[in-house]
């Protein structure tokens, strides 16, 4: 518990000394500027290469997923049957009248 009395008060004046170098020195507020505009420019370097390489996979997967699909509806096509719009009994795909419950298509 001494030991707290002793570096919260060393952290504290910390502090203070760095707020006020930087309020006055214009050359050591420059030097912790120069140092986040090259975390920030790192930052966003890493940033650009990582959404290259997500836009490509998305794009491929979606790419997958159209050819599957579009394969899946046009067998699903050629090979549907029609239903009733009313009962969802099996028609043919130019009656008019549902041969189960009778009703218009």
């Amino acid at each position: 518990m001494e030991k707290v009395f002793i570096v919260v008060p060393i952290i504290a004046v910390c502090i203070f000394i760095l707020t006020f170098l930087l309020m006055i020195s214009p050359k050591f507020r420059g030097k912790m500027m120069s140092r986040q505009i090259k975390a920030a420019k790192y930052m966003m370097d890493e940033s650009e290469d990582t959404l290259k390489e997500l836009a490509t996979k998305s794009a491929n997967i979606a790419k997958e997923g159209v050819k599957i699909t579009s394969g899946a509806v046009n067998d699903g096509f050629s090979s549907w049957d029609m239903c009733c719009k009313h009962c969802g009994a099996v028609i043919d795909a130019d009656s008019l009248y549902c041969k189960k419950c009778g009703r218009k298509q």
